[in-house]
Formats: C-alpha cells, structure tokens, sequence
C-alpha cells in the first residue's frame, strides 16, 4: 500500500480536487509529524527545551491522521492549521530572540499550506485561515518599541509581509490555472467518453445496416438469374432497387454525420423564405410527398438568418423527409407546416404535421443513434440524432411536442453567427 493510498483510507474519491486536498493535507500532516518528532528527540537533550508540547503537537497530527482517514476532511486539516499555528505562536512567544532562531517561519508554512489544501475553488477558506496565522504572528513578535526604520525587527516584520503577500498571490494565481486547466480535460475527458460510446454504437449498428441490403441484393440476384419467369425478375429488380435506396439513405446519413462531426462551421447570410421554399422543392417528389400540402410562414418575407446553410439544410432535409414519411394516410387533409418567428437575436423555427404522431414511451429515445420508433421506418434511425447534434453545434436547442395519432411538432432555436 502506498503512502496516498495510507492517507486516504477507505475514502470514494470522486473528483480530482477533492483528492489532491486529501493528499495534499495528508502529506503536510505527516510532514509536521515528523518535524514534531524530530525536534522533540532535539529538546530531550536541550536542558533549555519543551519537549511536551512538541509530543503533544506530535499527538495531535496523529489524531488529524486518523480523522482525514475517516472522511472528515476539513475537520483534520482545521485540526492542522489550529496544532501547527497554535506551535508556532507558542515557541515564537517563548523564544528570546525569534529573529535568530527563524521560529516565526512556520506561521508562513502555514499560510502556504492552507492556500495550496483549499485551492482556487476554496480560496476563502485558505485566505481565512492565511490571515489568521498572520494576525498570530504580528501577536507574537511585534514590539511597537522596536517598529522603526533602524531596527531590523522592523524589516523582518515588513519582509515577512511581502513574503506572505506575493506567496498568497502567486499560489492562487497557479491554482487558477491547474484548476481552469482541470475543468478542460475534464470536458475533453466527458466529450471523448460520449464519442468513444457513440463509436462502440456505430461501427455495431453500422457494420449490420451496412450488410444487411447487400446480402438481400445478393439473394434476390441469385433468384433473379436462375428464374426464367419475367414478372418475377422484373420483381427482384424492384426490390433491389429498394434495397439500394436504403443503401443510398444509409450513407448519406453516415456521410451527414461525419460531417457535422469533423467540418468546422461556416456563416453566411441566409434568405429563409427562398432558403425554405428550396427544402420543399427538393421534398417535393419523395414517395408520398404530393400527397400533402406545405406551407411555409415566413411572417416578414426578408427575414434572414446568419449561420450554416449546409447544416441547415441537412436540419430541414431530415425533419421534412420524416414529416413525409409518417404522414396518416388514413386522414383525408395532410400537411407540413414550416414555421418561423425571431426571438430577440435568435431565429426559431418549427416544423409541424398532422402524422401518425410518436407514442409516448419512445419520446425520450427519439434523438438516439440508431433509434427506430415504429415499425414503418426503413431509415437508418440516425436521421433525428444528426438533427440533433447539427442544431447543438450551430449553437442551438431543439424540442418537440407529439400526440400518438394526431402529428408532431418540432421546434428549435439557432442563433445568428458572425458572417
């Protein structure tokens, strides 16, 4: 077992501050045990010494061991800062000529130690803690009749000061950064665990939607060659045009992917009523698109937005196609409605139909990769996860509003990004 294993006991550390403060507290604690037990082994042969209190303060730093070890994190290193503060008053008191023997040096260890345990986030605690070991040592060793330029009391006292003040600047100022520098690996470190998890996810589901059509190709050619029966060819040709459709959605979705994914964001002033109008004319001829009415509300016709327009057609290309595709044919008036309205600097859209709706138990499933929530869906269930990771990395938000058997809305918001 080694020396941080020792110290942190049986402890669950969850994050990287809370260990480096129950690492960083325990060391200082043995360190000061030791220190203790050095000099109180110097003073049994100094007939001028006080080895009690040192074995006391030796006591003491094995309690706040044993406290720190249990989990009572702050109560050991109070302990601390109270037994090596509480020393160093008492010797600097007790000493005759402190400036000679460097006794008031440990109220700066103090401050330092208090200042590294907290760290930025509890810099309050440290500089509490600072100003009170120094408070003790002005207590202890001021002599307002030696406080003057010509007196060297003076001038320890004033170092000491500036000591302490640049010490206290630049740990705080150190510990900001590691601490700033934390938070970024520990984003990068969350962001590369989603990508790992959505990867583990992909090449899986991938590696089956990839193989499936080709291996269904594959059989219905072998029908199709041995088959002399014309109706039952041109039958298998259907069918592995249908196959290679599927094919086709499959990798463009993946190649939609991988392109929000890896391309950076470009901006350009974007005309949405032509912008829009565009989407529904290349909709238009879908299996079943002429079937239904659009309509596209663009409330002031020279409304523009700034921001990606392949990214935006990819939005707009998934939403409306999946509109199209689970439109209720049972229903004799069906529709897909494009709404647009600027809030403040941001422009929202919405995109609505009267389909066969989405049940209520898939709801909260709808944005995952690979995610098919009815069995009428030939796509390859990454159409509502690009949506979604396309809006996020424009800088937006998107939700949704559906009822089983009576349509569903989406409506997401984007902000305007500099040209």
């Amino acid at each position: 077992m080694g020396l941080s294993s020792f110290i942190s006991g049986s402890q669950k550390i969850e994050s990287e501050a809370q260990k480096r403060k129950i690492i960083l507290g325990g060391y200082l604690i043995l360190m000061y045990m030791f220190i203790d037990f050095f000099f109180f082994v110097v003073n049994l042969f100094n007939p001028q010494g006080d080895p009690t209190s040192l074995f006391i303060g030796f006591v003491i730093s094995i309690v706040a061991i044993w406290i720190l070890r249990k989990g009572w994190t702050d109560t050991a290193l109070y302990l601390h800062f109270l037994r090596s503060n509480g020393l160093a008053f008492y010797f600097s008191v007790l000493d005759h000529d402190p400036l000679q023997t460097g006794t008031p040096l440990y109220f700066i260890l103090s401050c330092f130690g208090a200042l590294a345990v907290f760290g930025y986030r509890e810099s309050w605690k440290g500089v509490g803690l600072t100003a009170i070991s120094f408070i003790l040592f002005l207590i202890a060793i001021l002599k307002p009749e030696e406080f003057s330029p010509d007196q060297a009391h003076f001038y320890f006292i004033v170092n000491f000061l500036i000591t302490l003040l640049m010490g206290v600047l630049l740990i705080i100022f150190f510990d900001r950064l590691v601490t700033q520098s934390e938070a970024r690996i520990l984003l990068q470190n969350n962001e590369l665990s989603k990508t790992n998890a959505e990867l583990d996810s992909f090449v899986y589901k991938a590696s089956h939607d990839l193989r499936s059509p080709l291996s269904s190709i594959l059989g219905l050619a072998e029908i199709a060659s041995r088959s002399e029966d014309l109706a039952e060819i041109k039958s298998c040709i259907r069918m592995i045009k249908d196959r290679v459709e599927t094919q086709d959605r499959f990798i463009r979705d993946i190649i939609d992917y991988a392109r929000n994914s890896r391309q950076e964001t470009q901006s350009e002033q974007i005309d949405l009523k032509l912008f829009l109008q565009k989407i529904i004319d290349t909709l238009i001829y879908n299996e079943g698109a002429l079937e239904l009415s659009f309509r596209v509300d663009v409330p002031d016709s020279s409304l523009n937005i700034n921001t990606d327009p392949v990214r935006l057609s990819v939005i707009f290309n998934n939403l409306v196609s999946n509109a199209i595709k689970y439109q209720d044919t049972g229903k004799e008036h069906r529709f897909v409605k494009i709404g647009v309205t600027q809030v403040g600097s941001d422009t929202e859209f919405s995109v609505t139909d009267n389909g066969i709706g989405i049940a209520e138990q898939y709801q909260s499933k709808i944005f995952s990769m690979f995610f098919r929530a009815t069995e009428r869906s030939k796509g390859s269930g990454l159409g509502l996860f690009i949506v979604k990771e396309t809006i996020e990395k424009l800088g937006g938000v998107i939700r949704f509003e559906s009822k089983l058997g009576e349509g569903t809305t989406f409506i997401f918001r984007l902000p305007n990004r500099p040209v």
